[in-house]
């Protein structure tokens, strides 16, 4: 058994861990989704997506969509398959819940199985994985489905390997790490600013690192360079990859390869119809640092530790620097260019990559005893601050806009998918999925609904006639997810009443119905 083995965890351990976190996170999941009825906007998009694929006939894969990243979705599958059986899986989110919960479920099992890598006291472990998984912010957001919640774990497992690599050196880590930056883009799309600073760090260590100076002798930089270049080809290749494949899934289903960033759907559209403000490069510093002060402390704290170690200036704190800047540096650039809603969870990436380096931190050895006993002081009262921080943040609906911003449609998304459900069951049905999402996934049956998930749907709303369609259902054109309809770029006065092929039927809040006339 070599040393590695020796110090990885029982399995019953990480299994009884896994459990307790999953049971946690589910309960949350429940007691906010089924038993509050909320759910957060883009979240519910991601279960819509697998929705589509199960539902919308005829089945297929390309009806998850091109505009989000896919893998949230594919994740849902299984369970959403069963919401045939029971609709809250997807109406009240808990497929959802149950596809987060399992991440955030491993991500527990990955931080722990690092942490005794590195042969950190068990009883220390247990204080800091309690206070990180605990947080109200990666708590929460380890069950309302969310596709941060994914992300955090393809980081945290990359972000581990990395400092398992810097300590250890095996060229396995590589792998692990290419594999996590490959799934980590089929969840958001800030993998690519993680690649960058992952790809940075590897040159920061085999450059500087004293194990690789004594591996490839520092005067000879050919050899360092061949090296360099082979492990960012392994580092990338499997990365690489999954762009070119996300790009080829777009060109293939809709002929267009940059449908995702360009498309009536996409980010670039939904600014022309309501621009997010550009503010001055100070301005957005300070909104920042605003957002920041829930999830800065603990790096703050390992900061800190640096500077009483004397060791600030060592190579490998500069590998950390590099992937919380990127992070924060990716959504600082958003911000400046008009680019960014400035959410609160665009702030968050700080924390998990602070978490998952700190195994690697405390391992290190300490300048002086009284030093040692302090450095665990330092950071249970960063995490503490940062808990703490979280709870007057997520408290506030001013700090705290989009986790406030919930449930704004469900009640009357109910009500017209009863009218349909009571009265439009044998009809032939018209809609963008795109605002009405809400809707379909609480009809009794998909089979007469034709969506922008449907087959021909471009071809269908230029003849809706020829294809026998017998009413359609529109939103707001005045909503901003009404402006992006297709039905109402298609038919700008249809909602107004000006297209007389059409009959109004029925008025809802927001939507109309539609009879189409023959």
């Amino acid at each position: 058994m070599n040393h590695a083995e020796q110090m990885s965890p029982a399995r019953s351990t990480m299994l009884t861990i896994f459990l307790i976190v999953f049971g946690l996170e589910m309960i949350g999941g429940v007691y906010v989704g089924y038993f509050k009825d909320l759910r957060m906007v883009d979240a519910f998009a991601r279960t819509a997506n697998a929705f589509y694929v199960l539902f919308v006939d005829p089945p297929r894969f390309a009806s998850i969509g091109l505009i989000w990243n896919p893998l949230p979705s594919i994740t849902q599958l299984p369970f959403v398959v069963l919401a045939g059986i029971w609709k809250p899986l997807v109406t009240h989110g808990i497929a959802a819940a149950v596809a987060t919960s399992l991440f955030a479920a491993g991500s527990a099992v990955i931080l722990f199985r690092t942490f005794c890598r590195f042969n950190i006291d068990k009883k220390f472990i247990a204080i800091l994985l309690t206070l990180y998984l605990s947080h109200p912010f990666i708590f929460y957001y380890g069950f309302n489905g969310m596709s941060e919640g994914f992300f955090f774990f393809f980081m945290i497992y990359a972000v581990s390997y990395m400092t398992l690599w810097i300590s250890e050196g095996s060229p396995d880590y590589i792998i692990h790490m290419a594999f996590a930056l490959a799934l980590a883009f089929f969840c958001r799309y800030e993998a690519i600013p993680l690649a960058a600073a992952l790809g940075i760090g590897v040159l920061i260590v085999i450059f500087f690192s004293p194990r690789e100076k004594k591996f490839i002798p520092v005067n000879d930089r050919k050899e360092k360079y061949f090296y360099a270049e082979g492990t960012a080809l392994i580092l990338y290749t499997p990365f690489v990859f999954s762009i070119f494949l996300w790009i080829l899934f777009n060109w293939v289903i809709s002929g267009n390869p940059l449908y995702f960033a360009n498309s009536s759907y996409s980010n670039s559209s939904y600014q022309t119809i309501s621009p997010m403000s550009t503010t001055a490069p100070w301005e957005s510093l300070v909104y920042a640092a605003g957002k920041l002060t829930s999830f800065i402390p603990l790096f703050i704290g390992i900061v800190a530790v640096r500077i009483m170690n004397r060791r600030l200036f060592k190579y490998d704190f500069y590998v950390l620097l590099s992937l919380v800047l990127a992070m924060l540096g990716f959504h600082y650039a958003m911000l400046i260019t008009g680019s960014s809603w400035g959410w609160l969870r665009f702030f968050s990436y700080v924390l998990p990559i602070a978490f998952a380096w700190l195994p690697y931190e405390l391992a290190q050895p300490a300048k002086d005893q009284f030093t040692r006993k302090l450095t665990p002081i330092i950071l249970i009262v960063s995490l503490t601050i940062s808990w703490g921080a979280a709870c007057n943040v997520l408290a506030d609906p001013q700090k705290s806009l989009e986790e406030h911003s919930l449930n704004n449609t469900t009640d009357e998304s109910r009500r017209i998918a009863g009218y349909i459900n009571d009265n439009l069951v044998d009809s032939k049905l018209l809609t963008d999925s795109f605002a009405t999402g809400e809707i379909l996934v609480n009809l009794n049956s998909m089979s007469n609904v034709i969506t922008s998930a449907s087959l021909d749907f471009s071809d269908i709303i230029e003849n809706p006639r020829k294809y026998e369609i017998e009413y359609i259902l529109l939103t707001d054109p005045q909503l901003r997810t009404g402006a992006l309809d297709a039905l109402n770029q298609q038919y700008p006065g249809l909602y107004s009443g000006q297209e007389d092929w059409c009959a109004q039927e029925k008025v809802f809040e927001s939507f109309k119905l539609f009879k189409v006339i023959y």
